[in-house]
């Protein structure tokens, strides 16, 4: 038996198991052949792993669909058919659920709208709660799915919501909460909680622990995981609770403020205020929105709340999502809106146009960052992708990876090994994970070639006049806005300065994709509080970044002069004259890494080739 071999679970099997793990059960393949059955199925197809879909057969109906193991396991602990398709079927027979039949031309134009095919004939279903057995064009996953499940489109399809700024996963970091900005910190009770659990819980943690109402004080124990999801008070609910109550038997003309705003058709006696029916209002500033009566009393007009955000320097479009932003329609919304002036979650609906194919179409501005989050319609590309966040590593995104660089995010899990082009070297062939490649993984040709001569002499240089200098030291930093890790080639201090040296040699950095690395990788350090200095050999172009913490130094591969360049790094830090070293050295401004992707320059979207964006 192998080292690393792990036994069957099952009492007195002793095969070897079908997969490995830490802390759960594991099976061999004849004992999850027997968990099957026991659910009513039967494989399909060789158990294919426990994370991947594993498809079954029904041994009631003979549907086949694609389960995780996961799944299955806790479908055996339910008292229901585990086929998707009985179970839906069974259901019909003994709830009656609103709606007619669903007719063929219906099934079929719901399938082509949502990326399916059928894998049976299509018939009309009797309910709406009855089942097709469908195949999603993309990942190949087969479901019994309801005429309305189909609506929501494949799960391999979706892009949830994520932070305006795209940022990297934070891999096996643990998200503590006393690190977090999470609005649970205002309510932990100091006094009740240990300190140990407030500097070692996550923001996912199940461990219930005290709280205190920042609004009323009312103390009560709750779920960490809970509290940071969406805080409440049991008091505060209670509260709202029976206010709600109250409201809905208390009509609009009992409240003087809103009797007074009140512009609707209907007569304020007869609408209660926790009506949920839109009505018109009319507030002092001429606006006449259309909102429920409770909502108007709690929040007031939308547009003034609006405008007094703005006043206050509120986010707009173009700040808190620059992408979206920068797929503004330039002639159709007129001079009137931009994202400079509209908000993020504004219902107002404008025109885009995608960058990719010039398709143009019209959508609310907040609908553009919900639901599927797609970059472009027509080509179906995502908000958040690999080639938005990290367009430098995008740029070695194989053309025969069978989708682009703009259909993935940079954390996701794939269903195929991507591709890699060295960017260096396009001879450098190679496949890798995309998390791998995203977290620092380089190409291993050119990784096999180790540091150059030259900089391991400005290694040697820089250990003589600073202190605490490293090699290739790994640095994360939540500063970091394109990816999680970056490594630097020379890591020094100097006083209180964190110094990150990087050389820069024409043959590694010449390629427009490694440019745009070191630019992004140059921003990033520097909203880290990192001091850059980049040596840049004399045919490389500058990097363009303007900031008083960064310094740009030509240097000759023909001819180094390592304690020279050492010496114009001195000077510099010490801010003295020193003439030679002007004229030698050159400093750019650049913007942060927010402006820059909400300025659309650099290598986006006109710079990748075609293929990366179709």
């Amino acid at each position: 038996m192998a080292a690393r071999e792990q036994l069957c679970s099952t009492e007195g099997c002793g095969r070897p198991a079908a997969f490995r793990t830490t802390s759960k059960p594991t099976w061999c393949v004849d004992c999850l052949d027997d968990i099957l059955a026991g659910l009513g199925l039967e494989p399909a197809v060789p158990f294919p792993g426990r994370n991947e879909y594993w498809r079954t057969r029904c041994l009631t109906c003979g549907a086949e669909c694609d389960y995780r193991l996961e799944y299955l396991l806790e479908l055996s602990s339910r008292r229901e058919p585990s086929c998707r398709r009985c179970f839906w079927a069974a259901r019909a027979t003994q709830i009656a659920y609103p709606g007619g039949p669903v007719s063929r031309e219906r099934l079929i134009e719901l399938l082509e709208a949502n990326g399916f095919e059928a894998v049976e004939e299509i018939t009309p279903l009797a309910s709406p709660e009855y089942t097709l057995i469908t195949r999603c064009k993309r990942c190949g996953r087969q479901e019994a799915m309801r005429p309305g499940d189909i609506g929501w489109g494949c799960s391999c399809r979706r892009n949830g919501k994520s932070a305006s700024t795209p940022s990297p996963s934070k891999g096996k970091h643990k998200d503590l909460l006393c690190e977090s900005e999470n609005e649970a910190l205002r309510w932990w009770d100091h006094d009740a909680n240990d300190e140990i659990d407030f500097n070692t819980l996550t923001v996912r943690a199940r461990r219930v622990c005290h709280w205190v109402c920042p609004e009323c004080g009312h103390k009560f124990p709750a779920a960490v995981y809970e509290m940071t999801s969406f805080p409440d008070c049991p008091q505060c609910r209670q509260r709202r609770h029976e206010e709600y109550e109250r409201y809905e038997k208390t009509p609009v003309s009992d409240l003087p403020e809103l009797l007074a705003a009140w512009d609707d058709e209907d007569e304020a006696t007869t609408v209660m205020v926790a009506s949920g029916d839109l009505r018109r209002f009319a507030c002092p500033e001429g606006h006449h929105p259309r909102v429920t009566p409770l909502t108007y009393l709690r929040s007031g007009c939308p547009s003034c709340r609006r405008n007094a955000t703005r006043q206050k320097g509120g986010q707009t479009l173009r700040q808190m999502l620059p992408e979206i932003a920068s797929q503004w329609h330039p002639t159709k919304n007129g001079p009137r809106w931009t994202p400079d002036n509209v908000g993020p979650d504004s219902k107002r609906k404008v025109w885009w146009r995608a960058d990719c194919c010039e398709y143009e179409w019209e959508d609310p501005v907040r609908d553009r960052d919900k639901y599927l989050r797609l970059r472009c319609p027509r080509c179906e590309t995502i908000l958040g992708s690999l080639a938005w966040v990290d367009p430098g590593l995008a740029a070695e995104w194989s053309p025969e990876n069978p989708l682009s660089a703009w259909h993935f995010r940079p954390t996701a899990s794939t269903s195929f090994t991507p591709k890699w082009v060295c960017s260096v070297n396009p001879e450098h062939l190679w496949e890798a994970p995309l998390s791998s490649r995203y977290a620092g993984a380089e190409c291993p040709e050119c990784r096999e070639t180790g540091k150059s001569k030259v900089e391991l002499e400005h290694l040697a240089e820089c250990k003589k006049v600073f202190t605490r200098v490293r090699s290739g030291a790994s640095l994360r930093d939540p500063a970091f806005a394109t990816r999680k890790t970056w490594t630097v080639d020379i890591l020094a201090k100097y006083g209180d300065r964190k110094i990150a040296i990087e050389y820069d040699g024409f043959y590694w950095h010449s390629p427009l994709g490694k440019a745009e690395v070191d630019r992004r990788k140059s921003v990033d350090l520097l909203a880290a509080g990192y001091t850059v200095v980049r040596l840049r050999e004399d045919e490389l172009a500058s990097l363009g970044i303007d900031d008083e913490n960064y310094l740009e130094i030509r240097v000759y591969s023909r001819a180094p002069r390592p304690a020279h360049t050492v010496i114009q790094v001195l000077a510099w830090l010490e801010g003295a004259e020193d003439q030679e070293a002007n004229e030698e050295s050159t400093a750019r401004r650049k913007p942060s890494a927010r402006a820059y992707a909400a300025e659309g320059e650099g290598f986006t979207t006109r710079n990748l080739p075609v293929h990366q964006c179709e």
